[in-house]
């Protein structure tokens, strides 16, 4: 079997790569990694893989082909029809994470040439919970031409099938991405409250998306945060996500409590702190599991959901002010808000997503021999 598995950033590497090296251990099986990085403008860094697996690596007369205009797609699709062709011609089964322009294309060439398409979920999909976020919804049938979805977790397989009414095809084993982390947190000791000392706010990729408004609100919250009394009472740690503006925070790095965290391991950074602050983000459930406490900051969308919950959300600086003065201040409403949140997290990351690699493909090859 001839497979072809693509990723276009950080999480979508993480998710594939333990794929593609379990398949390739099987002989029969040719495998070739197509490195879309560069395509959707994101950090390129040297990829130690194992000589049995192909890496193709594309690239794009234009910087970022996340958000093209009609002619530029018909530009893009002209220069790759070949290409495109040539996957869906060669290959037997396409597997990509995540999700994007190129891979509409190649899921749309494959499922014509009657082969299957497999998409994994880089994270838990935010429009699905919030009305703020509705831009970044795609089409209702955006997953047409895929075979099988795999959700991190069942809360997202839940919103997802209501969402796109194809509840035959998405399957909730969790993502590879977080193998490391469950594994971890299984073997852990139990969450012990702490004195507060650091905080670690994670910025959005808001800017990358193209989500004005948001970036714009992020940009004045950690201003506000930087210039109030949390500051001066507590080390502020600004982690910037992979796909957010470096510069934008550069002018901070001399001030007093504050550093600005570049390219540094995430997991790592949750660890060295003692309460992350973030916007609405996948990452607040793997805080959790990491062992820490977060605090939402939000002050949109004033309605119950599960993905907002009343306790973790605050809605401007002088809340969170209070909010972690508490918690520092109260060690059992800390331990409490801490169960609270680790609940809810095992709702978005299936706490056997150590097992979802073998688990996936298990689930692949048993629909691609049915299919034989």
């Amino acid at each position: 079997m001839k497979y072809l598995i693509s990723f276009h950033n950080k999480q979508g590497l993480e998710n594939i790569f333990p794929i593609a090296k379990l398949l390739s251990e099987n002989k029969i099986n040719e495998v070739a990694l197509l490195d879309l990085r560069s395509m959707y403008a994101q950090p390129i860094s040297n990829l130690e893989i194992p000589k049995n697996i192909k890496v193709i690596k594309e690239r794009s007369v234009f910087k970022n082909i996340r958000k093209l205009n009609k002619l530029n797609k018909l530009i893009i699709l002209f220069f790759k029809f070949l290409k495109i062709k040539y996957y869906g011609t060669y290959f037997d089964v396409y597997i990509f994470s995540p999700g994007g322009f190129y891979e509409g294309r190649l899921t749309k060439k494959f499922r014509n040439n009657s082969k299957k398409t497999y998409f994994i979920e880089a994270g838990a999909k935010i429009y699905l919970y919030l009305n703020s976020q509705k831009e970044l919804q795609p089409k209702k049938n955006f997953l047409d031409n895929v075979n099988g979805y795999f959700t991190t977790g069942e809360s997202p397989k839940i919103k997802l099938e209501n969402f796109t009414n194809k509840k035959n095809i998405i399957f909730n084993y969790g993502v590879p991405r977080y193998t490391n982390i469950v594994a971890s947190f299984k073997t852990s000791s139990n969450h012990r409250s702490q004195k507060i000392n650091n905080l670690l706010f994670l910025t959005s990729a808001a800017s990358y998306h193209k989500v004005d408004w948001e970036s714009s609100w992020q940009s004045k919250i950690i201003e506000e945060i930087i210039n109030s009394s949390l500051s001066d009472n507590y080390i502020l740690n600004i982690k910037v996500h992979p796909r957010d503006n470096f510069g934008d925070y550069e002018k901070y790095k001399s001030l007093k409590n504050v550093n600005i965290l570049h390219e540094t391991d995430i997991e790592s950074d949750i660890r060295e702190n003692h309460c992350i602050i973030s916007g609405p983000s996948s990452s607040i459930h793997e805080v959790s599991l990491i062992g820490r406490i977060y605090a939402v900051i939000w002050p949109f969308d004033d309605y119950k959901n599960e993905y907002l919950s009343p306790e973790s959300l605050v809605k401007n600086v002088d809340e969170l002010f209070k909010k972690i003065s508490k918690l520092n201040n109260d060690l059992n409403y800390q331990r409490n808000l801490f169960d609270m949140q680790l609940l809810g997290a095992q709702k978005f990351i299936n706490i056997d997503s150590d097992l979802s690699a073998k688990n996936i493909i298990a689930h692949i090859i048993k629909e691609n021999n049915e299919r034989n």
